[in-house]
């Protein structure tokens, strides 16, 4: 969730001498948190705050910056993703079976041999099959190699069809993910 909000061009307070992803992780640990957890979705009381969704970006809102900068959906058609990256310079946050719990990566770029991808006027003007690389930001680091400590995490490189087959739901055009932008339109 920080390598989408800093990829869209969203600043990200945290305490002097606390890295942002860290301040997130305490802030999902609170009591607050928690109620919050079991009073909304009781059927997913148990879990970790920060395994449900809903509670992530509502904690990213409320809880770490106090306005509305992304919003969780269970189906976003996969060329809107795409296309706000082109248009608005903004980030999603998906999941996938990255790990074998599921894991959470940023996506921040693309590559496509579509020539007129940057004067498509909707989602709908982007060809998925023209789609080489989706680039991504992921704090563990790179998927490829097993997640290694030496291998940055950073714009990792996915094919379009391991991308497409790695995120839920899986090998379908809807996906699930948190779209973000810097005025909270959606």
């Amino acid at each position: 969730m920080i390598n989408a909000l800093l990829a869209t061009g969203i600043d990200v307070p945290a305490p002097e001498g606390v890295q942002p992803e860290d301040h997130l992780a305490w802030l999902l640990s609170g009591e607050a948190v928690k109620k919050k957890l079991a009073a909304e979705y009781p059927d997913l009381a148990g879990r970790k705050p920060r395994e449900v969704h809903a509670i992530l970006s509502w904690a990213v809102n409320t809880l770490l910056l106090g306005r509305p900068v992304t919003t969780f959906s269970l189906s976003v058609d996969f060329r809107e993703i795409l296309f706000r990256i082109l248009r608005n310079r903004a980030a999603s946050v998906m999941t996938g079976k990255f790990t074998p719990g599921g894991h959470l990566v940023a996506v921040v770029g693309l590559e496509t041999d579509q020539d007129d991808i940057e004067a498509v006027p909707s989602p709908g003007g982007i060809d998925l099959k023209m789609i080489r690389k989706v680039l991504v930001h992921d704090s563990w680091g790179d998927w490829h190699g097993g997640y290694r400590d030496s291998q940055s995490g950073y714009e990792v490189p996915f094919t379009f069809r391991e991308f497409w087959n790695l995120t839920r739901e899986y090998d379908s055009a809807r996906k699930w993910a948190h779209l973000f932008d810097r005025d909270g339109r959606f």
